[in-house]
This record gives C-alpha cells, structure tokens and sequence, in this order.
C-alpha cells in the first residue's frame, strides 16, 4: 500500500468512519513499513511547521523506524510520547505556579485538549508548551534574588522556541515585563533582555516562515485550497492596510457571533476528529473552568493585571488578523476559519486575571471532580463514536 501520514490516516478514519472497513484499518496497521515505497503528497496546513512541533512524535517514529516495528505500533506509540510530553508540560506548569494547579489541571482535562495531546498533531507540542511557559514566566515574578544566567538561557531558548513552533502565541513573552525590576542590576538590563526576546522572536518567525514559505515552496494553506477562489493574501494585506477600520468592524462583528469563529471548540471539540461534546457539557466545564479560576490568588496590583489582560487581548488580535488574512476573502462581513481551539496555548493567560480569590477549602476534590467530569465524557464520546 502506499505511504501515508499519522495525521492523513487519521484524517481518513474520521472522514470515512461509518464507510471504511474495520479490517481493512487493522491490516495496514499491523503491516511492515516499506520505506523503498512510497509517495509524496503535499499536506499545506502543516507544511510550513517547523521540525520542533513534531519533536516527541518524530523521536518515536525514529526509533520505531531502527526497531523495524509495524505501522500500528509506530502510529500509536507517537500518540503515547505527544502525550507523555503534555503530562510532563502540564506537571512543571502546576510545580512553577502551584497557585493555579486547579485552573491548569482542568484546562488539561477538557476534550480538546486529551485528544490534541494524544495525536500526531503539532497542537499537542504547541498547546503544551503555551502553559507551561505562561506558568513559568508568572513564576518568575514571585522570585526575589537577581536573576540567573540560566534563567536567562531559559528566556532565550523560550523566545526562539515560540517563534518556531507557531508565530501568533510570541505575545507570551510579554509575561516578562511582570519580572520585579529588582532582580536585574539596572532598569536597562531589564527594559533591554525584554526588547531582545521580543525581537528574538519576531526575528525567528519571520526566517522561519520565508524558509518555509519562500525557499521551500511550502504554500500556506488557507481556504483557497477547499475552493474559495476569493482568497488572496496580498489583496488582503493591502485592503487591510488602505482601510483599518473595516477589519475592526469585521472583527468586532465576528466576537458577537460565537458561531461564525467557533468558540464552542474551545472546549466541545474532540481535536481534528470533528467529534462534538454537547452543549450542556460545554456550558458546565467552562463553568468549572471560570470558577477555579477565581480562586488561587495571585497577588496581581493593577499594573500587573492590565499586562496579562494586554498580552491576552493582544493573542486574541492575533489570531483573528491571522485569519483574516489567510482565510477570509477580501471585503468579507466575517473573518473564517478561527476555531475556539487556537486559543488553548493561552487558556492560562486569558483565565489568570480572573484570579481575586485566595484557595477555597474543597479545591482538590473539586479539580479532581471537575477533572474526571470532563475526561470520562471524552472516554464515553470516544467509545460511543468509534466501537
């Protein structure tokens, strides 16, 4: 048989499940690779991803190559690294900012994220990376002593790590400036390391991005390839530039319509299976969400609080002039293509500054409650679905 992506076979299953035939599934996974027959396919909405997005799947799949083990075993053994990557993501984000371990363990809970982080998808490398470093870059603020070359290392790994795995969620950084200025020796320093791991960034996306894009040939994939003719990126920009304006009340427009940008996957969504939770669940977890996100204060003053809630806002514009961009037709009323589930990375940023309460007696046995709440839908949803 021919060779095929993780993502496009599951991508099959999903589109297929009620057509394709069960056998036919159990015999390529239980078939020997043949890396002497194989075909190329172009796969746009992931070729433009660098080679980190995919580090814990690609270690497995590298080792499964030199153990000559079947299809099936590689397949799933690259789920099972993505998701002992997220796990040990998710326990250092509740180590670094253990105030918030109610808030972090069910944003790890709900359906979007268990499916992302057991996929061959670079969403799991991506959504676990943005809260772990959200938690460690709100860590930082709590320390006292000058700050480390390491921490600084850390900071510079970080910046570039951001800017390779998916350019939008670089607004993180912005946590930095929440660092007391105490720990560095001047106001230089500490105006001076920020401006640099900003730059850093922008820095990295954009090489990356014309590596990919330019000296690749790697086309962005957008919704010209599922036959809107109306997308054009450079008319775009250009319209976007002539008339600003008209974006804002694009925007604005698409906020007030949940449905048009699909704020329900944030939650309901089991990642790219399609497969959709009920509305009730949805409304009750966010609930849960909300509320553990109350407690657990943080101390923020003022200044603190409109930082976050900028870095925030400013991911949250980000992502809808993304896809204003690349998937919306010029002069369009609504901006297509933006999916609740692309603001998982920074689900932590955006909750954070809701903190105003300090912990509540019966937090363990209400994350915990919450927790096995929303994984068991998604166990029930998965087995009712597929068997």
């Amino acid at each position: 048989p021919r060779s095929m992506t993780p993502h496009d076979f599951t991508m099959n299953i999903a589109t297929n499940l009620h057509t394709i035939s069960f056998d036919k599934i159990k015999k390529f996974l239980a078939a020997p690779l043949n890396p002497e027959q194989t075909e190329l396919h172009i796969v746009p909405n992931t070729g433009q991803y660098s080679p980190l997005a995919y580090f814990p799947q690609a270690t497995a799949a590298f080792f499964g190559r030199i153990l000559n083990l079947n299809a099936g075993i590689i397949y799933y053994s690259m789920g099972f690294a993505a998701l002992i990557f997220a796990a040990t993501c998710i326990f250092w984000a509740i180590k670094f900012l253990p105030e918030k371990r109610a808030l972090i363990f069910l944003l790890a809970m709900t359906p979007i994220f268990l499916t992302e982080a057991t996929s061959t998808s670079a969403d799991a490398v991506i959504d676990s990376v943005g809260i772990l470093a959200t938690a460690w870059l709100l860590s930082l603020r709590k320390k006292d002593a000058p700050i480390s070359t390491q921490e600084i290392f850390a900071l510079v790994i970080l910046a570039i790590s951001l800017g390779l795995l998916k350019q939008v969620y670089g607004t993180i950084l912005l946590l930095y400036f929440l660092i007391p200025r105490q720990r560095f020796k001047n106001f230089g320093q500490f105006a001076g390391l920020g401006i640099f791991l900003l730059a850093l960034d922008l820095a990295i996306s954009a090489n990356w991005i014309y590596f990919a894009v330019e000296a690749q040939g790697v086309a962005l994939f957008n919704s010209f390839y599922l036959g809107d003719k109306g997308i054009d990126i450079a008319a775009q920009k250009d319209f976007l530039l002539q008339h600003p304006q008209e974006f804002l009340a694009v925007f604005f427009a698409t906020i007030k319509n949940p449905m048009a940008w699909r704020a329900d996957t944030f939650i309901n969504l089991m990642g790219y299976y399609n497969l959709q939770m009920s509305e009730t669940f949805g409304k009750i977890y966010l609930a849960a969400i909300t509320f553990a996100a109350l407690f657990g204060k943080l101390n923020f003053n003022t200044k603190d609080r409109l930082l976050i809630i900028f870095a925030a806002l400013s991911t949250i514009l980000g992502i809808f002039l993304t896809e204003y961009l690349i998937w919306t037709p010029v002069g369009a009323e609504m901006i297509n293509g933006v999916q609740g589930r692309y603001f998982v990375p920074v689900a932590l940023l955006i909750f954070c500054p809701l903190s105003i309460f300090s912990d509540f007696k019966y937090e363990k046995i209400f994350a915990t409650g919450a927790g096995i709440f929303g994984a068991a839908n998604t166990i029930w949803m998965t087995y009712s679905s597929f068997y």
